[in-house]
């Protein structure tokens, strides 16, 4: 339940989107009026598909609400709302009505909410087991005799089985109880009706049968029933958690990095590499164009356009003034601009809203086990019912021992099971191999994949700077590739990261300025350089402009030439024939198209396109689209997100910009290229097993139900098959695997 430790750090995770005309009359670090916020809760105690619609449902109907989605597979619920009319502490109180326990996402409460459910779910699997082998071994004896048993000695085994199954009902069972109510009160009976009903049922007709010293006795089945069951929902509640620390320890390692801190001194203003932990506020941080904000703060600059779709879901850029809030993981996409901290790191709203990140439409198959669930139900209740009429010639005893058995093995455990259990463990099983999953949707589409498109520098190959040539007499070559170094910084993509790395600077730069696909400028020491393409640094000779050279240029004219090569990935080759083995390869670059084609025929690639702009690039993928592909697009760079937007999935690589991995359904935060093709593989064996388990399920019961109906099977064989059936769903789950393995697609074996 939530606590006033949660309710008080609520407003530490809301996401707060202000009018301008309110961030203008804050102060400097003031909290502005709000119209619109967004928050993450955690949602514990979901054990199905349908529990995740049902909470939904009930924050969409909430004033105010404008938007929620409640991840299963996190058991996290994401909430767009307005705070004039409704705030956090009613939303967790809504939540909580339905008898969920609900906390505020990052709360300290939820170590100690997750210890008190682990403890009531051992308690209450271990009691119902231990009274279900007790009563079986009252119950053998009975079986075992039959009607030989001696008169005095059978009342004492039945009355002593009915001791024992009570603790069942009253403490066990409770959670199916409390499932049940919730969904009676929201008109969307489920699986805990289901199983409600098929407890109650039996164990009034024992009891009833035990009173009149008639029929048979299915104490044994229902205490069997009930652990069986809590077993599953225990193993399965304990994946989500290891997937839940999994996530969480991905979601620290991702929010540790560095960022540009303004400094000033008596010799200017500088750039200093700052650890964003070490970030305080009031510290100013410069952000370049495609970056994400380090920290939440305030705009120093005039204006920023900020996409801050990571975090509220919504594709539309954000135009900000001087002096409005800006959050942290919203991406730059305008000129560099100056933040003002207002926040830690590990305060800042994107802390609490990282990888939650399931904005998109649900899963196929998950959206399948809603409909299961929700309409399920009616049909089983109608079946039983239907078989309890047709039998009633046959005497109340049989009509009511058979409409039971159909209850219970028709119970919808493993259709519910089938899917969710499948995405939660794949969770884990990709970021064991170094990918994020972004969007849980993408996992399917990513299975059926036929398509892919590369980006070529930054993903396929890394930039390389082969030497300095065209000097000007006199100026030194290092401290040329300082100069460029310190430019560079501004700039934010693959080459700029290699320059600052191989040359360290220690020059004061100001008013820096980077036009993507053009170039690099700014001022040191009161001189003004540029570095870039010809035409850029203002050098107009059309022999001059070369793909592969760079120019260096103050106020003088040009300072020196930078020729660039490139090299391969060590493991591009290797990532195209597997990708080749699933589909269509295609690489797209805005380098030159010669270099382009050179790098695709080296690879084995067929089809190259250079000099592709974002707008072409995303072309491209919709043409694809049109004639019926699949398509994944792979990158690293802001140019790339425009077609990331358009593709069915966007996979970006290790060291991708941050306007990339904002676009991406899935993230690779391992070095390498392998990753994607092993994330292709394991989606592929993820959706398998998916439908296996469907067919599972659909199969058992198809089987089943007609044996229960028949007079095959009784209450207690009912319910071993019942919750044998989930067993076997979780334990095809579990030949997922959570570690990483050797790739290995039946596509690339052939």
């Amino acid at each position: 339940m939530s606590s006033p430790a949660s309710c008080a750090a609520a407003p530490d995770s809301l996401l707060s989107t202000p009018p301008a005309a309110d961030a203008a009359s804050s102060g400097a670090f003031g909290t502005p009026a709000l119209s619109r916020a967004s928050c993450v809760v955690d949602v514990f105690d979901m054990h199905c598909a349908a529990c995740a619609v049902t909470v939904e449902q009930a924050l969409r109907d909430q004033p105010g609400v404008q938007s929620a989605r409640v991840h299963y597979a996190t058991q996290r619920a994401q909430i767009s709302f307005d705070p004039a009319q409704v705030t956090l502490d009613s939303l967790l109180r809504c939540i909580e009505r339905m008898g969920y326990s609900a906390d505020a996402a990052g709360s300290e409460n939820r170590a100690e909410i997750v210890r008190r459910q682990r403890h009531r779910r051992i308690w209450g699997f271990g009691l119902a087991t231990f009274c279900a082998m007790q009563i079986m071994m009252l119950t053998l004896p009975r079986f075992l005799a039959g009607t030989d048993i001696e008169p005095e000695l059978a009342p004492l085994l039945d009355w002593s089985a009915l001791a024992l199954v009570l603790p069942v009902m009253w403490w066990s069972a409770r959670p199916f109880y409390q499932g049940a109510a919730r969904e009676l009160r929201l008109r969307r009976p489920g699986m805990d009706c289901a199983i409600t009903l098929g407890t109650v049922t039996a164990f009034a007709g024992s009891v009833w049968h035990l009173l009149a010293n008639t029929g048979a006795l299915y104490f044994d089945s229902v205490a069997m029933f009930v652990a069986l069951l809590l077993g599953v929902r225990w193993l399965e509640w304990e994946q989500r958690e290891r997937n839940q620390a999994v996530i969480q320890q991905a979601a620290g390692a991702a929010s540790r990095g560095q960022a540009l801190r303004v400094q000033e001194g008596v010799d200017g203003v500088r750039m200093v590499p700052t650890d964003v932990d070490a970030l305080q506020p009031g510290d100013r941080v410069w952000v370049r164009t495609g970056e994400a904000i380090p920290v939440d703060g305030r705009l120093d600059s005039e204006i920023a356009l900020c996409d801050e779709s990571l975090l509220t879901g919504e594709s539309v850029s954000v135009r900000r003034q001087r002096g409005e809030n800006v959050v942290a993981g919203a991406i730059n996409l305008g000129a560099p601009i100056t933040v003002r901290a207002t926040a830690t790191a590990a305060t800042s709203t994107e802390q609490r809203l990282l990888l939650l990140a399931d904005n998109a439409t649900k899963p196929e198959t998950l959206a399948f086990a809603d409909i299961v669930a929700r309409y399920f139900m009616p049909a089983l209740l109608l079946l039983a019912i239907g078989t309890f009429v047709a039998l009633l010639p046959a005497g109340v005893a049989t009509a009511t021992e058979r409409a039971i058995a159909v209850l219970i093995i028709s119970c919808p455990c493993a259709l519910a099971l089938a899917a969710p259990a499948a995405h939660a463990r794949a969770f884990s099983g990709l970021l064991a191999r170094g990918v994020v999953l972004r969007r849980a949707s993408a996992l399917e589409r990513l299975a059926r994949s036929n398509a892919f498109l590369l980006d070529k520098t930054g993903t396929l190959s890394d930039p390389a700077v082969a030497r300095v040539s065209e000097l000007r007499p006199g100026y030194p070559e290092q401290r040329a590739l300082t100069v460029i170094a310190a430019l560079e910084q501004a700039a934010n993509h693959p080459l700029a990261v290699a320059l600052r790395g191989a040359h360290a600077f220690d020059v004061v730069v100001t008013d820096a300025d980077w036009q993507p696909g053009h170039g690099v400028s700014g001022r040191i020491a009161g001189r003004a350089y540029r570095f870039g393409r010809a035409d850029y640094v203002g050098l107009n000779d059309e022999c001059l402009r070369s793909d592969r050279r760079l120019w260096l240029a103050d106020d003088e004219g040009a300072v020196c030439a930078l020729d660039l090569s490139e090299r391969l990935r060590e493991d591009a080759s290797a990532l195209v024939k597997q990708l080749l083995a699933s589909g269509q390869v295609e690489l797209l670059s805005g380098d030159h198209p010669e270099r382009a084609a050179a790098v695709a025929r080296t690879l084995g690639i067929e089809v190259s396109e250079g000099s592709a702009s974002p707008e072409r690039k995303a072309a491209r993928v919709q043409r694809l689209r049109q004639e019926g592909r699949i398509v994944v697009m792979i990158g690293d760079g802001v140019n790339d997100s425009v077609g990331f937007a358009g593709a069915d999935v966007a996979i970006a690589v290790h060291g991708a910009t941050d306007a990339a991995k904002a676009s991406a359904d899935l993230i690779c935060e391992s070095p390498g290229l392998l990753p994607v093709a092993e994330a292709v593989a394991y989606a592929r064996r993820v959706v398998q097993v998916v439908r296996w388990n469907f067919g599972w399920a659909i199969a058992y019961n198809l089987l089943a139900i007609p044996f229960a109906i028949a007079g095959a099977v009784n209450p207690l064989v009912a319910s071993v098959g019942m919750a044998g059936s989930s067993a076997i769903v979780l334990l095809n789950v579990m030949r997922l695997g959570g570690g990483r393995e050797k790739f290995s697609d039946p596509a690339v074996a052939r």
